[in-house]
């Protein structure tokens, strides 16, 4: 069940963000279940993230009349974190979103992981000052 998705922050204000994950089948194990995520310059890039996301918030949610069952997170990022982020490898012109990649993953009770959620992290300038 992953998931890709491109999430956009802005370097002007904290990122909190709600984000459904949908999914079918058998419930998900997520008693004693913890989510993270990071993000790099790039997949794969080697030493520390640029941020670690541990102890996602996150709730199961039943199917409904027109939504499948999802998983809900509730990830966040102070904004001081988000402004100290260094340039992404594309370069941007001024303006521009900086791009990085990022990942969720989800370890399970019996330390078991799979990966929620892949993609770009675009991180904006934001135009109103904090």
């Amino acid at each position: 069940m992953t998931a890709s998705l491109d999430l956009t922050a802005s370097r002007n204000i904290a990122w909190a963000p709600t984000i459904d994950l949908f999914y079918e089948g058998e419930d998900l194990p997520l008693a004693g279940a913890s989510i993270r995520m990071e993000v790099r310059l790039y997949p794969g890039a080697a030493g520390a993230p640029i941020i670690a996301v541990p102890g996602i918030t996150f709730q199961d949610m039943a199917a409904t009349d027109d939504k499948p069952r999802r998983v809900r997170l509730s990830p966040q990022i102070p904004q001081a974190a988000l402004e100290a982020f260094p340039t992404g490898l594309n370069e941007p012109e001024p303006g521009e979103a900086d791009a990085y990649s990022y990942d969720i993953v989800i370890t399970y009770a019996d330390a078991l992981q799979d990966k929620l959620a892949l993609g770009r992290f675009l991180l904006e300038p934001g135009v109103t000052l904090p």
